[in-house]
């Protein structure tokens, strides 16, 4: 992956709320994608792919709001 990635207190929060065992898996789905690009899917278990998937959409939607605020600044 080329670009950064915003992991908000939005996403910490989300993660931390979760039980712990499926924070150290959905954790390491998120390391795996971000920063090895690999896909994680097969790691998770079904129930694990869905808050996955929530918090993926979290992590996408800051990185985009990020870029939205440097774009306006330049």
């Amino acid at each position: 992956m080329n670009s950064s990635v915003i992991i908000s207190p939005r996403v910490i929060d989300t993660i931390n709320s979760l039980s712990s065992a499926d924070r150290t898996p959905i954790s390491n789905a998120l390391s795996m994608e971000f920063i090895l690009g690999q896909n994680p899917e097969d790691t998770l278990t079904p129930n694990q792919s869905i808050i996955y998937a929530v918090i993926r959409f979290y992590v996408a939607q800051d990185t985009a709001r990020h870029r939205r605020s440097l774009a306006n600044v330049s």
